[in-house]
């Protein structure tokens, strides 16, 4: 995609990246159930590291498909329906445990927030299709070093500046009480998304 490199070109494509990835970011899918999840039963700080285990995991599908990882998904088929298997059960397992989660409970630490985030978007079928396709078209083989570090940079951005307004929006004490009497219901509704979406991952193949 990036035949042209002159300046202009260059900045055309990145801003179409730019709008084409927080279109992505914005869709509906298990990060913001996690995020608005976190938001609301924990604290902004707990919200605020699930955002930055968003941040880490996608710097590391960006990295992977700048690197040219995603093509081990072509030459070793095996390879990505461990992927994929792995990242479903995951899903619903987190799923199944926002079923079970009635009552409020005291506060983990902040690191737990930060591992699911990792964990849930280094799963979310969303991350392997955007990645393995669309952001791999901004950065084919021979893409120049500074375009690659301008692209992931765009991805970072739109991570932090989209989930961080969900979170801060969330986390919100007249949000949180408002929320406080429906915990079992959106426990419930959030619970039943992540196992759709992890049922989904397994009966959808690649």
């Amino acid at each position: 995609m990036w035949q042209d490199n002159s300046v202009p070109n260059s900045v055309a494509l990145l801003l179409s990246l730019m709008a084409v990835d927080l279109l992505a970011a914005i869709t509906p899918g298990p990060n913001f159930v996690l995020v608005t999840q976190t938001a609301i039963h924990r604290t902004r700080r707990h919200a605020a590291a699930v955002v930055l285990g968003f941040v880490i995991s996608n710097l590391i599908w960006c990295s992977a498909v700048v690197l040219g990882f995603s093509a081990l998904f072509d030459l070793a088929p095996w390879l990505y329906q461990i992927v994929r298997i792995g990242g479903a059960l995951y899903l619903i397992y987190f799923g199944i445990n926002l079923w079970r989660s009635d009552e409020p409970k005291d506060a983990p630490p902040a690191s737990e927030g930060f591992l699911n985030g990792l964990l849930t978007n280094l799963t979310n079928p969303k991350s392997l299709v955007y990645f393995g396709s669309i952001f791999a078209l901004f950065v084919p083989p021979g893409t120049p070093l500074w375009l690659n570090a301008a692209a992931i940079g765009i991805v970072i951005f739109n991570t932090i500046a989209w989930y961080g307004t969900v979170s801060a929006l969330f986390s919100h004490e007249i949000v949180q009480r408002r929320f406080v009497s429906l915990q079992r219901p959106i426990n419930r509704i959030a619970g039943t998304v992540m196992i759709a979406f992890g049922a989904r991952l397994i009966l959808v193949r690649r």
